[in-house]
């Protein structure tokens, strides 16, 4: 016979990792005669009924409990991973390099116990949990189900749901059969009593105490429920029944700065959601008097908020000092951007010229809690379930509201008939080792470091507020380039989904000229909305790229392209022509000539070829063929090919062996030529996403995959032999069978390359992460191209929002962005490579599942999502909209008051954000989906030390979709 000590607790196990709850509190004792029913029964009738006393039987409500490690609890992975296990534990006999799993923990399913209700239906099936093994409640507890140091988390109503852990803290041997008891932590009621009367606030007449003057507060730091409305009796006060978790009232936490702090918090039972949340350092009398101000019953056809379509613990209450403007403005500003994914937030905060309506003193009756609140320490006291605690020091676990034992000084299991009395048993807490604390004493155990706990990245400099910016007005944006001409004038080109090129003056804002080049497809292909996707590629100006004319100084030669097929509207597309560059002057936007992607291939289908565009540079390439150098104009191609496979470093590349195999997707054209076109360079087989030149000695390109659209390779092409790659970086494994395994790379979305001598820092995840690498070309290894590590700009929320990520890259630095939000991050090339914000860590995602969902809420995580903000040079926020925001139909709130988003960002303007960028010396342009062109200038050190014409000409990166609705796939020659 064995039995079982189970400790309880409600505290999440996200907390766990940084403070273990206090399993003494509440206990269970069972034996092995004993079923997990009979458990659950005792549990109803124990710990759940102390957290909804009107509704805990075991049969009012569905229930489960699942046995699963403390490393799973406390780290669980999310549904797909799970998903990904259970397929990689299947999947043993594959016949594929399992190496990667050689220092994996093997995956070892959960266990189950589902409630007599659901079993008798049948079919339980455990969604989140997919690969659980289920079992019936009527089971006896066993070592074998339940080891020791195991966690049962129990659900109890899967509607208002109670969440409990139990932790198994000791299996012993017993020749007797134990009774199924629940302990709760045992108290001294009598000294309670005694420390109490000794205060001498204690025995105040009611009237004077602090619950007359705040009735409405001192229920809620009792945790009872207040009414939303005033009823028709006028009993406003709330019914005694209890309805909140954990209770704080102190300084508990520093998180981010001096001033981002906690003080004052009131949860809801299930301590999901916070009632009441204060986040500055109040007066306690103010405190008391917004707090009460906060919970104070409303008049029912005075309701602005509408509070009446709300759950009860939907609503959150903000509160914040009568003269802290600034947070005031913060909180109501993210209070109007609320999404509906999440409670209902009101703020309070009392007049600043009124005069407190109470004659309540706090400092008078609680002399020693007034001083130790105001002191700066962390001195705080927390109540929850009965259980009031005081402590010293700052906050553990989750939302820095745990404690461990040595923090407490002491511990009330007491039933306090008001707020008065609790108050009275904090201020007779105060005692350290016996003696008096006052608030100059410093412990330093817990006062050696009151500063914030984590202090984020350091922001760079802000060259431009919303208020500084210059708007230039057109129809939407969609290539930007900037030049400088002669006479130091410096002129914008934009490109826009309409078809249209214009030409602009940035010393005037002024448009000089303006043409139509492309058709405009607006109408047919229509914005929308899927997967963060807010903004649609359109079939407009893909890309626009700015050169000097050989045949006569100093007149520029402006090179477009568009996503549209050649023919579009006017032929269908399987009647479509090879995709073409177009040349115009500069001057005055006349046509010069044409470059004809025709790359005289087949796709697999017999079908003709002829892909997009994607990405166009402009080098100096040696020919043998030729016998000399020649100004080329590189153009990658929107298609896979079938490419030989060589080593990394080439050195068995035979380049007739290569074009004899099939064509690439890289075409050279002589710029001078107006239209000649050499062989194609062979070596990707993915279409290719990005190129840019290196000293004039080398071109990087880089591809993406059919499908997924991951990176797939990058390759290092000499300009001393034309069509020659150098090496190769993969970062996708085509051959691997265990689909899971193919990504090589953390790498995600190239958005964009800059390159400054041997330096090249990317533009990765859509314009949330940079990556730096370096060339490396000297030695017996020959050229080849590392990745240093990569800094995220914490500028997503959710991972897959903001496909709109954009670089603009200028002489020495390079300006990052993405359509969600209206910064811009201005990075300096050089120099990142051994930072100590870049996380050096690379391969496959699988390996770093610990940074994803776990934590995806800690702070530790934000600063970590955010290190790439303290490399960059600078950065400058534009106005959303480019100060001119689109009329859009206002949002109605749904169910439980959470907003439909289908009415507004279905016009396809997205967020506001910019969703192109141009950078050149001191200009920043953004380019945004409603038309907006707005120019910032930065201070004298982002100036160019060589002005020039040319514009775009050496990096490029197309942002076409790796799944758009046709990928060309060139056949294969050699059989």
């Amino acid at each position: 016979m064995n039995e079982w000590t189970l400790g309880i607790t409600d505290s999440r196990p996200s907390s766990w990792r940084s403070c273990q709850p206090h399993w003494d509190d509440e206990k269970i004792v069972a034996s092995s005669s004993h079923t997990f029913y009979d458990v659950m029964n005792k549990l109803c009738n124990s710990a759940i009924k102390n957290r909804r006393e009107y509704d805990h039987g075991i049969n009012e409500h569905l229930w489960n409990m699942k046995i699963m490690s403390m490393d799973e609890a406390m780290n669980p992975p999310s549904p797909d991973e799970r998903l990904m296990r259970m397929l990689e534990h299947d999947d043993d006999s594959d016949g594929s390099d399992d190496s990667m799993d050689d220092n994996e923990e093997k995956y070892r399913g959960n266990v189950t116990i589902q409630c007599p209700a659901e079993a008798e239906r049948g079919g339980y099936e455990d969604f989140d949990d997919p690969d659980a093994q289920i079992m019936n409640s009527d089971i006896k507890l066993n070592s074998g189900v339940l080891p020791e140091g195991y966690i049962l988390a129990v659900t109890y109503d899967y509607g208002t749901t109670t969440l409990l852990y139990l932790k198994v803290l000791k299996i012993r041997s017993t020749a007797v059969q134990s009774l199924l008891e629940y302990f709760s932590m045992e108290a001294n009621t009598a000294q309670m009593v005694a420390d109490l009367k000794a205060v001498p606030a204690y025995n105040l007449p009611l009237e004077q105490q602090i619950d007359c003057h705040f009735p409405y507060a001192s229920k809620a730091f009792l945790g009872y429920y207040l009414p939303l409305f005033k009823s028709k009796t006028s009993k406003d006060i709330g019914v005694e029944r209890r309805v909140m978790g954990s209770i704080t009232l102190g300084l508990l936490s520093k998180i981010t700065t001096e001033v981002d702090t906690v003080f004052c918090t009131m949860e809801d039972r299930n301590s999901t959601q916070d009632l009441l949340f204060c986040p500055g350092v109040l007066d306690l009398n103010e405190l008391m008097e917004v707090v009460n101000k906060a919970w104070e019953p409303r008049d029912r056809k005075n309701d602005p908020d509408g509070l009446e379509q709300f759950r009860y613990d939907w609503i959150s209450r903000w509160v914040v000092g009568a003269n802290d403007d600034a947070e005031y403005k913060r909180i109501k500003e993210s209070i109007e951007d609320d999404t509906g994914f999440g409670a209902k937030r009101l703020l309070f905060r009392l007049d600043k010229d009124g005069k407190s309506t109470s004659s309540f003193e706090f400092e008078k009756l609680f002399p020693k809690t007034f001083a130790m609140m105001k002191s700066g320490k962390f001195r705080w006291f927390r109540y929850k379930k009965g259980v009031l605690r005081v402590i010293v020091g700052r906050g553990k676990g989750e939302g820095s509201r745990e404690c461990e034992p040595k923090q407490v000084l002491r511990t009330w299991k007491y039933d306090f008939k008001s707020f008065h009395e609790m108050l009275c048993a904090v201020e007779a807490s105060w005692v350290w080792k016996g003696r008096e604390l006052t608030a100059e004493d410093v412990l330093p155990e817990h006062d050696s470091d009151l500063g914030p706990s984590m202090p984020l990245p350091k922001e760079p400099t802000c060259y431009g507020k919303e208020e500084d910016a210059v708007v230039i007005s057109k129809c939407a944006v969609t290539a930007l380039a900037i030049s400088e001409e002669e006479g130091g004038k410096t002129v914008l080109y934009s490109g826009h989904d309409d078809g249209t090129l214009s030409k602009w003056s940035l010393d005037t804002n002024e448009q000089i000229w303006s043409k139509s080049i492309y058709p405009d497809g607006t109408k047919d292909y229509e914005r929308y909305t899927a997967c963060g996707l807010y903004v649609k590629e359109t079939p407009g100006v893909a890309g626009i790229a700015v050169r000097s004319d050989p045949l006569k100084k100093g007149r520029p030669i402006v090179f477009t392209w568009t996503d549209a097929y050649n023919g579009y509207p006017s032929a269908d597309f399987k009647d479509r022509g090879a995709s073409v560059l177009k040349a115009w002057s500069g001057v005055d936007g006349k046509f010069i000539c044409e470059y004809v992607c025709d790359i005289g291939n087949e796709q697999e289908d017999g079908s003709p070829a002829r892909p997009s565009i994607s990405a166009v540079v402009f080098c100096k390439v040696f020919y043998d063929r030729l016998g000399c150098v020649q100004d080329t104009i590189l153009v990658g191609l929107h298609c896979c090919c079938n490419a030989l496979k060589y080593d990394e470093k080439y050195s068995d590349f035979d380049i007739e062996e290569a074009r004899e195999f099939s064509e690439g997707n890289i075409i050279p054209f002589l710029e001078n030529s107006h239209g000649r076109s050499m062989d194609s360079w062979r070596g990707h087989s993915g279409m290719i996403r990005a190129m840019a030149v290196v000293r004039e000695e080398y071109v990087v390109s880089v591809s993406i995959t059919s499908g997924c659209g991951y990176p797939d390779q990058m390759i290092l092409w000499s300009l001393d032999e034309a069509g020659v790659p150098l090496f190769r970086k993969d970062f996708y494994d085509h051959y691997q069978s265990n689909l899971f395994k193919r990504k090589l790379s953390r790498l995600n979305d190239v958005d964009g390359i800059g390159i400054e001598g041997n330096e090249l820092l990317i533009s990765d995840k859509h314009g949330d992460r940079i990556v730096s690498a370096t060339l490396y070309d000297e030695g017996d290894d020959g050229p080849i191209i590392e990745i240093n590590g990569f800094a995220g700009l914490g500028t997503k929320y959710y991972e897959d929002e903001g496909f709109h990520g954009r670089m603009a890259v200028s002489e020495k630095y390079v300006s990052v962005a993405m359509e969600i939000d209206p910064t811009a991050w201005i990075f300096r090339i050089t120099g990142n490579s051994s930072h100590k914000n870049l996380d050096r860590r690379d391969g496959n995602d699988r390996n770093f599942r610990a940074d994803y969902d776990r934590s995806d809420d800690s702070m530790e995580a934000l600063r970590k999502k955010r290190a790439g903000r303290e490399m960059a040079a600078g950065k400058v926020k534009f106005p959303l909209f480019g100060g001119n925001n689109p009329p859009r139909k206002k949002r109605k709130p749904g169910a439980f008051g959470m907003i439909d988003f289908g009415s507004d960002e279905k016009d396809g303007f997205g967020r506001g954000g910019p969703i192109t960028l141009a950078m050149r010396g001191r200009h920043i342009i953004g380019g945004f989906s409603n038309g907006s062109l707005v120019k910032f200038l930065l201070p004298d050190t982002f100036a160019e030390t060589k002005p020039s014409l040319n514009a775009n000409d050496r990096s490029s990166c197309g942002s076409l979709p790796s799944d758009e609705w046709h990928v060309p796939i060139l056949d294969c020659e050699d059989d």
